[in-house]
């Protein structure tokens, strides 16, 4: 059987903490894959590396965070792998491996036990491929932290971390692998199914005990996910508050319009956790709006004036950490479908509140992560999501309803919680979404006015002109 190694970045040292993966299964596979990682070229800066296995080609381009280990790693099978295992080090010393690569690690694992058992295991954010025996298995986290998308032509199976990689191949129809999920594609049939999730633990009603747990855990969620130098995507709401006051050496960037909300709340949560030496704060024009559009747009692939007017601010907050040498920014997503942040859980009862919030985290990747990922690794850096850690999650879950909203306050718990790291003008901060409080969406609303775009979907109209210029 041919076994290629194609290193397009040639003389360069490969690393191991992959941004961008594809793949593909089938006629010119080699050929195909090129093309896919050139269209996901800005996931990783620091190198392209390609393995062919018979008509099976891997690839990854790559970001380099930890480890030192190059891929597509492969022996009689073959691994590429996009995110961080957070617990990699103590499986290391239970097998008794010497190394400093997550991916070195996860190969072995899924190499002696297979993928269902290391799934059981792991603790990170990862979507990965695995090929032997003519078989390709996709992988996905519980939360859907890391995308991953797939997709079939007449004469190709093939996969890739954003949609345009596959569609630079001609595939139209693209489907995105599901949080938790394994797919698995062998002659030509695709099988996927569940095989990992977050486990309902015993009910917590007491809400000492809850906000005590809870801080703990997101203290912990925090040090994880902390690589120096690290930023936060800061907004100065109670959710990236939390995170800089855990991770005090952290950069916080800021981003929104010349005197919106976000502006002045950003210097003013600075100041108040003594951080106000570490914000950079871009106040931005409607000609930055502007000039961003089509780029965001291209990232995150949709015209739709809510996403780009949330993925925005992100946007532009890592590509300012970008140009300021960062890598990774942590992020507070995932805690308003965890604890109850938005106005439309108010008028709900504890059961229905507690199957709404159910049913938000089992969307949040495909309503929230995609996108968020799409903005910032268009700028090369890595999104960390620390109230999306497993610890985290399930102890959100095992938390009584009633205490999440309580006395029409919503995320009541979290500010208790919060309450260990942050003065109270932080910590009951009431919550203002983000495409409105950065300014953002009104910018989007008068330029599609001044372009000629009247009446209902204005905005929309005009974002998908730019679209189809694209």
């Amino acid at each position: 059987m041919k076994k290629r190694v194609i290193f397009l970045n040639h003389g360069m040292t490969i690393y191991a903490s992959m941004c961008g993966i594809a793949g593909a299964a089938g006629k010119d596979s080699e050929a195909s894959v090129q093309r896919m990682l050139e269209a996901i070229k800005h996931r990783g800066p620091d190198g392209t590396s390609m393995f062919s296995l018979g008509d099976i080609t891997m690839g990854n381009v790559l970001l380099k965070i930890t480890g030192d280990r190059s891929q597509p790693i492969h022996n009689s099978g073959a691994l590429t792998y996009n995110g961080e295992i957070y617990n990699f080090r103590e499986i290391a010393k239970k097998r008794n491996l010497r190394t400093d690569s997550d991916s070195e690690v996860l190969f072995d694992m899924i190499d002696s036990i297979g993928i269902e058992a290391v799934l059981g295991e792991v603790d990170g954010d990862y979507a990965f491929a695995f090929a032997s025996d003519g078989i390709i298995q996709l992988a996905r986290d519980p939360a859907g932290v890391k995308p991953l998308y797939y997709g079939k032509s007449e004469e190709l199976f093939a996969f890739a971390s954003e949609k345009k990689a596959l569609s630079a191949i001609g595939i139209t129809e693209i489907s995105s692998l599901k949080p938790g999920h394994l797919l698995t594609y062998c002659d030509g049939r695709l099988i996927e199914k569940k095989v990992t999730g977050f486990v309902r633990r015993e009910r917590i009603t007491d809400e000492n005990l809850a906000s005590d747990a809870l801080f703990n855990a997101i203290e912990q969620g925090v040090k994880k996910r902390i690589y120096s130098p690290c930023t936060i995507a800061f907004s100065g709401g109670l959710d990236s508050s939390l995170i800089a006051a855990l991770c005090p050496e952290a950069e916080l960037y800021s981003v929104g319009m010349a005197g919106s909300h976000d502006i002045i709340q950003t210097k003013k949560a600075a100041l108040l956790l003594g951080m106000e030496n570490k914000l950079h704060l871009q106040e931005l024009t409607v000609d930055d709006v502007v000039t961003a559009l089509p780029d965001v747009i291209r990232a995150i692939e949709s015209a739709k004036p809510q996403k780009v007017s949330i993925a925005m601010p992100l946007f532009f907050a890592s590509k300012n950490a970008h140009d300021d040498g960062h890598r990774v920014m942590l992020s507070g997503q995932g805690a308003d479908e965890l604890f109850a942040g938005y106005k439309r859980y108010e008028s709900l009862g504890p059961d229905e509140l507690e199957n709404a919030l159910f049913c938000d985290l089992d969307n949040i990747a495909k309503n929230n992560l995609e996108r968020d990922d799409a903005a910032s690794m268009a700028n090369a850096v890595e999104l960390r999501v620390p109230y999306l850690d497993r610890e985290v999650v399930e102890l959100a879950l095992s938390i009584a309803p009633e205490l999440k909203i309580k006395n029409g306050i919503r995320k009541h718990i979290l500010r208790l919680a919060a309450r260990k790291s942050l003065p109270d003008e932080l910590a009951f901060k009431e919550k203002k979404a983000t495409q409105y409080s950065s300014g953002i969406y009104s910018a989007i609303e008068k330029l599609a006015r001044k372009n000629g775009f009247k009446g209902e979907h204005a905005a929309g109209r005009y974002l998908e002109s730019i679209k189809e210029s694209l």
